[in-house]
């Protein structure tokens, strides 16, 4: 069977708007990602940290076939995950096959990556770049779930 599937471009805007003592201040950035025929959209919850905080909710993962809660890493075009809860952060973990990298958002905020190529390095390491294998994540507190949205677009 041949796939019916057109691939379209993804736009995704960016707009600051600040205003101080009378003076204004912002961009609008606008960035278009080319010929993409795959979303993954989902809102789920993860889990509180545990008493460790060693406890982490794997959102989706990055390997060499599409698949249950998996994309193709090298179709990798643009992910954002935004953090649903009012009142918890959402600890994020982000894995490229070697390093760890984690990002706190803030309740009701979202990140954004807009490039697979990540390393954790120290100041004097050499910094060597490898595609994200997968994100997981995790509540701020110990024992209470958050829910989160993710959007995952691929070639």
């Amino acid at each position: 069977m041949a796939t019916t599937i057109t691939p379209s471009d993804l736009t995704v805007t960016i707009s600051e708007s600040y205003s101080l003592n009378g003076v204004d201040y912002g961009n609008t950035m606008t960035q278009t990602f080319l010929s993409n025929s795959k979303v993954s959209q989902r809102i789920m919850s993860v889990e509180g940290k545990g008493a460790e905080s060693i406890s982490f909710t794997n959102i989706i993962g990055l390997g060499t076939e599409d698949g249950q809660g998996q994309v193709v890493k090298s179709d990798y075009k643009y992910f954002r995950i935004t953090n649903l809860d009012n009142a918890n952060n959402l600890n994020l973990m982000i894995y490229n096959g070697v390093d760890y990298v984690f990002f706190q958002v803030a309740p009701a905020d979202t990140l954004l990556l807009m490039n697979a190529g990540i390393d954790a390095t120290t100041i004097t390491g050499a910094v060597t770049f490898a595609n994200i294998e997968r994100v997981s994540g995790q509540s701020s507190d110990a024992d209470t779930a958050i829910d989160v949205e993710f959007v995952m677009v691929t070639a």
